[in-house]
């Protein structure tokens, strides 16, 4: 699914009954929910009678009726990531207590034997911590409670307008408000902002609410208005121009695809969101050619380009940081960051490998990292980077494989850091990459690093291996010293490899720097 947006301009009397639109959308949407869904009753029982009750069509009823299931819907799948991410994050906290609790019995103790054991200032500030940690605990602890019993009955409680703007409510002057009245418009404006048109490619111009033609200057929307506010005549014409967006609409329309549409208002006015299916390019990339592998990190994007052997024969870093900025920022600087990612990729005929990882469980264990380290890895948005490399490779045409992440990282460092003179998030770049090849990840034995590894049991599976690797501290404390030095200068392979032909046809060194189209990456 692809969503373009744009602002569009109104006249007065089309502003009147857009906002018309909105309110009865919103009226319509919220009594909907009170006396179907609440009530365990299924919203389409209802959808004659609300016909002729609000005053309008059985498009439009269906609009109100898929857009209320899906925030339902979105609520009850949350509800069941967030029971169990706060369990882990009450037992973590529990110990936490547990842990504070005995270490200020020991000060109190050794104070009473005569000794210091930690200054004045000190032994405050772990009283301090341990309050907070209990009353962070118990609300925790009665979230847990409500959510559980929540999910065994079947209740979805849904704030329309902002759980937030309504309690403001309640503190005026901290959130600048003269007066309550002042209040309420703006929680009426809050729930009254929008309304969505549903589309299908069995109708016209794939919406019958909103139907959209083509012209020289972009679009124009012909909506329908409901009939409880028809006033001359029962549509509106709205011109529509995109800046991005417009020949996947002009495609879809030439397609006969379903559009759906969005209305919303805001400070500057009126926004229509337009979503339809993404039309699907044909892949043109083949792993016979090799591979491009993509390490996701909380500063940059590490990406090393493979030959079909799995040797690594190019490698960048794309400064990528989230760290500070805003929800829009970080949108933009992603987009860059894609850009330049796709830039690379284009011409190559290789697909692009990422890994599989969930940070929720990570991000939810926050208790003991610092503060600053929280925030780093809060503002991480692991997903939102994925998905967008996903889209762009959709619409390039380029393939895009998930591979397990296990010990990629351990791989990339004892196998090819050192060795090709990469750095260690580019080394797991190319282990990411040859596991997208589904080459071979034995440990090489000629390496600095093989009288330091652990025996190698063939029945085993060789994850097993790698998670010893992982677990021996002789093991991490070479590869630290590897990282230092690597970070430091340049290095050159261990070993002399053989010269070869890149799949272009050009001769170079299996550790040198060229991609396919023989241009040196930096």
């Amino acid at each position: 699914m692809r969503t373009y947006q744009t602002r569009i301009t109104v006249s007065p009397k089309q502003e009147k009954l857009l906002s018309g639109y909105a309110a009865l959308y919103g009226k319509v949407e919220r009594t909907l929910f009170s006396e179907t869904i609440d009530k365990s009753i299924k919203p389409e029982s209802v959808k004659s009678a609300y016909l002729i009750r609000f005053g309008i069509t059985a498009r439009q009823f269906n609009a109100v009726c898929r857009n209320l299931k899906g925030k339902v819907d979105s609520i009850k799948e949350l509800r069941k990531s967030h029971i169990k991410e706060r369990a882990d994050s009450i037992n973590r906290l529990t110990k936490a207590v547990s842990k504070l609790e005995e270490r200020i019995r020991n000060i109190r103790y050794s104070r009473s034997k005569g000794h210091q054991a930690v200054t004045d200032k000190k032994f405050t500030s772990l009283k301090f911590s341990l309050h907070q940690k209990k009353r962070r605990l118990h609300s925790l602890s009665l979230k847990q409670q409500r959510h559980i019993s929540d999910q065994k009955s079947g209740k979805v409680r849904l704030c329309f307008g902002s759980k937030r703007l309504f309690n403001a409510q309640h503190h005026l002057d901290k959130n600048d408000y003269q007066s309550h009245d002042e209040w309420k418009a703006d929680w009426d404006a809050s729930r009254n902002n929008q309304f969505y048109v549903l589309g299908s490619k069995d109708e016209t111009s794939g919406c019958q609410g909103c139907q959209i033609t083509a012209n020289e200057h972009g679009f124009e929307a012909k909506l329908r208005l409901p009939d409880a506010i028809i006033s001359d005549s029962k549509h509106i014409t709205i011109p529509i121009s995109l800046a991005y967006g417009d020949k996947v609409i002009r495609q879809a329309l030439a397609q006969k695809q379903a559009i759906s549409y969005r209305f919303v208002r805001d400070t500057k006015g009126w926004r229509v969101f337009i979503s339809t299916a993404a039309i699907e390019n044909p892949v043109e990339t083949s792993p016979a050619l090799g591979a491009i592998g993509v390490d996701i990190n909380e500063h940059h994007l590490a990406v090393t380009e493979t030959d079909r052997f799995g040797n690594p024969i190019g490698s960048i870093s794309i400064s990528l940081s989230t760290y500070g900025k805003s929800s829009q920022q970080s949108k933009a600087l992603i987009g860059d960051a894609i850009k330049s990612l796709m830039a690379f990729v284009q011409g190559k005929g290789k697909p692009v490998v990422v890994e599989q990882l969930d940070f929720k469980k990570k991000k939810s264990n926050l208790e003991g990292e610092s503060a600053k380290r929280a925030r780093q890895l809060s503002s991480f948005a692991y997903h939102h980077i994925l998905s967008v490399i996903k889209a762009r490779c959709f619409d390039t045409g380029v393939e895009c494989i998930e591979r397990n992440p296990a010990y990629t990282s351990v791989i990339g460092r004892c196998k090819f850091m050192n060795r090709y003179g990469l750095s260690s998030h580019q080394a797991a770049a190319c282990s990411i990459a040859r596991r997208g090849l589904n080459l071979s990840e034995r440990p090489n034995r000629h390496d600095s690093l093989a009288s330091l590894l652990p025996a190698l049991d063939r029945n085993e599976h060789v994850l097993s291996f790698w998670r010893k690797v992982a677990a021996s501290k002789a093991v991490h404390v070479a590869l630290s010293l590897l990282s230092k030095t690597q970070s430091c200068r340049l290095r050159k392979p261990s070993a002399v490899m053989p010269s070869r032909n890149d799949m272009a046809g050009i001769s170079c060194h299996a550790s040198q720097n060229y991609c396919s189209s023989g241009a040196l990456q930096v």
